[in-house]
């Protein structure tokens, strides 16, 4: 049996050597938070599948005015390396989910969006065509030793 240590939240220190530390912001419409959560929460994956380090950022909308959260989340995003955006039916009648797209874009940062959805057909936003991955770390792996 093998055994892994990892530590949330600190880089394993031969990771470091082996490629560099990636801060990536995740968004996704309100309905698919609990998506966005496992993909954050399960981030010690990356060890198996890339060659950076990664530090997934997120924000809770909470009960922000759209022009506080939008000010907050630009900030992030323009110090991240990368977005991702989880993908599913709610996406493109969700206001600051298709921001976060216009936002990330905007500012010349790569964007990927992660599929949910059994049947992507219709559900992926036009701004995100030809920038969708599948939902898995293998996939991820792709877009980050990318940027």
């Amino acid at each position: 049996m093998i055994v892994h240590e990892v530590k949330i939240g600190k880089p394993a220190p031969n990771r470091i050597a082996k490629g560099e530390h990636k801060k990536i912001f995740v968004g996704c419409a309100e309905p698919d938070i609990r998506y966005r959560d496992m993909l954050v929460n399960f981030r010690q994956r990356w060890e198996f599948y890339t060659k950076n380090t990664i530090n997934f950022l997120t924000f809770d909308r909470n009960d922000l005015e759209p022009s506080q959260w939008k000010h907050a989340v630009e900030k992030i995003i323009r110090e991240s390396d990368g977005v991702m955006v989880i993908v599913s039916k709610h996406t493109k009648s969700d206001f600051l989910a298709n921001w976060e797209i216009d936002c990330a874009l905007s500012n010349t940062i790569p964007i990927v969006g992660v599929d949910i959805g059994k049947n992507p057909e219709g559900i992926i936003p036009k701004k995100l065509v030809g920038k969708m991955t599948r939902y898995g770390w293998e996939w991820f792996a792709r877009f980050f030793d990318g940027l």
